[in-house]
């Protein structure tokens, strides 16, 4: 599975949850025990995100997980899975 997408949408995700808390990256860094460089990378998309590091700063910015890495919309088949997709398909019953 390709998670680019999905994974390249995390760092603005980051940099927006801390520029609206008012925080800085040294603030961050002290809250979850991760370098300012590492915090600037991700931010920046150098550096995709591990489970380790999206759970200390799904702690820290306590919100859920999933609002880190998920799409705002749901994936449909077209789109393939891990992919966003412009819109949500319609559901046909």
């Amino acid at each position: 599975m390709n998670d680019g997408p999905v994974l390249d949408a995390v760092g603005p995700r980051l940099r927006a949850l801390r520029q609206q808390r008012g925080a800085t990256l040294t603030s961050v860094s002290a809250d979850t025990g991760i370098s300012v460089s590492t915090l600037s990378r991700l931010e920046s998309g150098g550096r995709k995100p591990t489970l380790e590091l999206l759970l200390a700063l799904s702690r820290a910015y306590q919100v859920p997980l999933d609002e880190l890495v998920a799409c705002r919309h749901r994936p449909t088949r077209a789109s393939g899975p891990g992919r966003c997709a412009a819109k949500a398909a319609p559901s046909f019953r």
